[in-house]
């Protein structure tokens, strides 16, 4: 037996016992008889009120019983007018959820219940079976709050929404609506004042931009008016500029290549193939991928493929100038094939020097080989990429302070697994450390002493720019590996009275093996961290400059 009057009310809902109207709802496409009463039902809504005033003219006889009148509900969902039922009877909104909620609003709006509207919206949108759905809802009944909820979910996910299957559906109002100027600015919101749309070039803007209607047409004059008159900060309101017009500069990025035709890209023995990427600019300068497939030497026909990155700034720019370091690839199109990775550290670029990178990157059989997993055979393509990094535009001032004549120089090599993987010449460097007033820095290199194995060769360098002719230095240095594990001490090596110059700015100290390194045995490595110290520690005994 029922405990209470909610439970009570439930009962005579789910039995239909003493119902005076039955409504007739679509579920699918079946029809559905639902039994209710109208005394509760006119208490709840004064929509029912009127409609069960004047029953003769809204209903019609049911085929098993002429004294019980049918509702004809042809707009609300059955499952949706059931959640809607047993709201009014006994505050039950178990059966309240994503699938039906929209239903559910649109029944408390049309029956005019308030008390429903506010649960319906309450289901979290990312719930909702239909968003395109919510939104129209949201606009048919002037819920202007939810329809920006509805509008930033949808740019927050358009990837996936705009392949589902409610998308398909929607018709071309509502397409207009969602992608209408109104729209675009209210998911922008704030953000659209940081787009820099002086900088768009005059035609795009006139020809995009303005149709569009996402600006305003004062906010379109002062476009118009900067890109006539920059300088025009004093032209007061409504046409002042609204839109940042500073260039935004990058100081990193990628370029990326996909080299098509591959297999016919190595041309005749004696010929150089060469192509180049699109151009990406970095801190104000165009940076290119260029790739060039030639013979390794003049005695071997062996071909062998060059990677470059190349700052192609104009020939007749000749004050330009900029230190980068950057990270090359060939991709891998293989699961659990690493990219084939050469690195460079903080090379100087100017009008002289307009390129750097890897000869011979990788032999081009070794490249076509379909077990190294660069080759994509069916498109014929391989795909090159550049992470690039630069650092700034003018070069260290050396000889700043002559006073200090020693110091220590120290580097951790990070990641060294990868590092160990990566192609012949490729290197890593410290921090500048400045004493007696020259630019010291270690690097570290990977060369190749046998077939099978690869070294890690550091070195000194004394990182003077190259038009500094006229400078030299005597030094004495110590190299250290630095130990990780108790009990092991660092390896050192010494150097005396070495004398750096313009020809001779660096000191190759040591080579090891890799695998000598990284065995945990000789302490050198840290495994859990996978990384290696380094440290120099200089003193500069004489000092040209």
């Amino acid at each position: 037996m029922p405990k209470s009057a909610t439970d009570w009310m439930k009962l005579l809902l789910s039995t239909g016992e003493y119902a005076d109207v039955h409504f007739l709802v679509w579920d699918g496409d079946e029809k559905e008889l639902v039994p209710a009463h109208k005394l509760i039902l006119k208490h709840a809504s004064e929509v029912f009120k009127a409609m069960f005033r004047f029953d003769s003219k809204n209903a019609k006889p049911e085929n098993d019983s002429a004294n019980c009148p049918v509702v004809e509900v042809p707009d609300v969902e059955a499952a949706a007018f059931k959640v809607m039922l047993s709201f009014i009877y006994a505050g039950d909104l178990s059966e309240l959820n994503g699938e039906n909620a929209m239903a559910v609003l649109y029944a408390a709006k049309k029956y005019n219940i308030p008390s429903l509207v506010g649960p319906s919206l309450q289901i979290p949108i990312s719930k909702l079976s239909n968003i395109f759905l919510a939104y129209a809802q949201a606009c048919l009944f002037d819920l202007e709050d939810f329809a920006h909820d509805c509008l930033l979910f949808i740019d927050k996910n358009a990837y996936t929404l705009l392949k589902s299957e409610a998308f398909l559906q929607i018709n071309q109002k509502l397409l207009c609506e969602i992608f209408g100027p109104a729209n675009l600015r209210a998911v922008l919101g704030p953000a659209l004042f940081k787009i820099r749309f002086p900088l768009i070039s005059e035609e795009e803007f006139a020809n995009e931009i303005v149709p569009s209607g996402v600006l305003t047409t004062d906010e379109v004059i002062g476009v118009q008016q900067y890109n006539c008159q920059p300088n025009f900060d004093r032209i007061s309101k409504p046409y002042q500029l609204q839109f940042p017009s500073q260039e935004r500069i990058w100081t990193d990025g990628t370029l990326l290549m996909d080299i098509e035709k591959v297999s016919e890209f190595a041309g005749p023995a004696e010929q150089k193939s060469c192509v180049f990427s699109e151009t990406v600019h970095i801190k104000r300068l165009p940076w290119k991928i260029v790739a060039q497939i030639k013979t390794k030497n003049r005695s071997s026909y062996e071909k062998w493929l060059g990677i470059y990155l190349l700052c192609d700034a104009p020939e007749e720019d000749k004050n330009w100038r900029c230190k980068c370091s950057a990270t090359l690839k060939i991709i891998s199109q293989k699961n659990g094939v690493h990219n084939s990775i050469g690195t460079f550290c903080e090379y100087f670029f100017d009008n002289k020097s307009t390129n750097r990178g890897f000869e011979n990157f990788i032999s081009y059989a070794e490249l076509m080989d379909q077990s190294n997993g660069f080759y994509n055979r069916e498109a014929d393509t391989v795909t090159l990429a550049i992470d690039v990094t630069v650092k700034d535009e003018k070069t260290e001032k050396p000889f700043l302070d002559q006073s200090k004549s020693n110091g220590t120089i120290s580097m951790k090599i990070e990641k060294l697994s990868e590092f160990s993987r990566e192609i012949i010449g490729s290197e890593r460097k410290s921090e500048t450390v400045f004493i007696k007033g020259f630019p010291w820095k270690i690097l570290a290199q990977i060369r190749k002493k046998n077939i099978d194995e690869k070294t890690l060769d550091i070195f000194l360098l004394c990182d003077v720019p190259k038009e500094d002719k006229n400078w030299s230095c005597k030094c004495s240095a110590t190299l250290r590996i630095v130990s990780q594990k108790n009990g092991v001490s660092d390896f050192r090596r010494e150097l005396e009275d070495f004398v750096f110059d313009r020809k001779k700015n660096n000191l190759g100290y040591y080579a090891i093996f890799f695998a000598e390194l990284m065995d945990p045995e000789k302490g050198f490595y840290n495994e859990s961290e996978d990384k290696v110290t380094l440290a120099m520690e200089v003193i500069v005994k004489e000092a040209k400059n």
